[in-house]
């Protein structure tokens, strides 16, 4: 009952959040759109971007800029859920904050490389520079990766990328896959301290699958398209094991073929990842297995944090598909191609 009382709130507010999600007919009507104009105003109209949307001309918006202002909305998604949270819920919200910190820092050494200085978390901005130390202004100035790790000083991660560059500056593949241990190395940490309870088994639960099909997936495509080695593999793996045990997962780093990979995943929990390494649908199917360990929470624990977290992650997928429909419609590809591509 405490629980109910507790969790009522939030969940309520989740739920009328959620009835401003794209729907299926949306994405009908999207795929038919022939133009990013056409597809901006669409938005507009569409009471879960018509705020985010409001003061920008579908007529002059790029694609580019389109795009931020998708990543920057689940953001303010985000800082609305945190403001009405209480604070064990903002417990669970706050190791959420540190993966899209996390995605800033990719995001923001990208640009580096693209040349593109004009990034912003707009209305974001302010709830970022008060639960953030990182200076984004500071950062997407860089004109070099040693530049953007020398402006992550005062930070835990300027140690970390630092490290990477004692004898040559690392490339922005090494810097995101160590942004992305070193935020699945404390975030598995942190959650034992920070939460208790079903937020905690379903943190737990969601979070170790996560970095078992995490491994599972650089591992296999690492064996099969890049030829790594047995040895370098293990600087490119996360070292947290849930299903997986340690032994099984080092097998997997030595395994000396796909063959042997494959005939090793059998005799693991995640064996029905078998047939989407055959058909190439594996990273497909990755992303389905984690979205059902968001749903499943979510009805586990309704009286817990695992609605919101479930919500998150369903703007954060439907943000993933607006960006890829707004790519098919700038290659004018056809209804059901556009539709293909958007809801794999």
């Amino acid at each position: 009952m405490g629980n109910l009382l507790s969790y009522g709130g939030i969940v309520t507010k989740i739920r009328a959040m959620q009835a401003n999600l794209i729907h299926s007919e949306d994405y009908q009507v999207i795929a038919n759109l022939e133009s990013t104009s056409e597809f901006i105003a669409f938005l507009k109209n569409h009471p879960g971007y018509r705020e985010i949307f409001y003061n920008y001309d579908e007529h002059v918006l790029h694609r580019g800029q389109a795009e931020k202002v998708f990543i920057n909305g689940l953001y303010q998604d985000f800082s609305k859920i945190y403001e009405f949270a209480d604070l064990e819920q903002r417990n669970d919200l706050n190791l959420i904050f540190f993966r899209y910190e996390v995605d800033v820092l990719k995001s923001c050494l990208l640009m580096i490389y693209a040349n593109i200085k004009d990034y912003t978390l707009d209305i974001f901005t302010p709830f970022f520079d008060r639960h953030s130390n990182i200076d984004i202004k500071t950062l997407t100035s860089s004109q070099s990766i040693t530049e953007y790790i020398n402006n992550l000083k005062d930070t835990p991660y300027y140690s970390l990328l630092n490290n990477l560059s004692t004898t040559q500056p690392p490339t922005p593949f090494d810097c995101q896959m160590q942004l992305d241990i070193y935020y699945f190395k404390k975030a598995w940490q942190l959650k034992d301290k920070l939460l208790k309870g079903e937020n905690q088994s379903a943190f737990t639960h969601r979070l170790g699958s996560e970095i078992d099909l995490l491994n599972v997936l650089w591992l296999y495509r690492s064996k099969k398209y890049f030829n790594v080695r047995s040895t370098d593999s293990y600087a490119y793996v996360i070292p947290i094991t849930y299903k997986l045990t340690k032994a099984k997962l080092v097998q997997l780093m030595d395994a000396a073929s796909i063959e042997e990979f494959i005939t090793l995943i059998k005799a693991t929990h995640y064996e029905p990842l078998i047939s989407s390494m055959a058909d190439g649908s594996m990273e497909n199917t990755c992303q389905k297995l984690i979205e059902k360990i968001y749903k499943d929470n979510s009805s586990l624990y309704p009286a817990s944090m695992s609605p919101v977290n479930y919500y998150l992650y369903q703007k954060q997928t439907e943000i993933r598909r607006l960006i890829t429909a707004l790519e098919c419609i700038r290659y004018k590809l056809g209804p059901q191609e556009t539709l293909k591509y958007v809801l794999t």
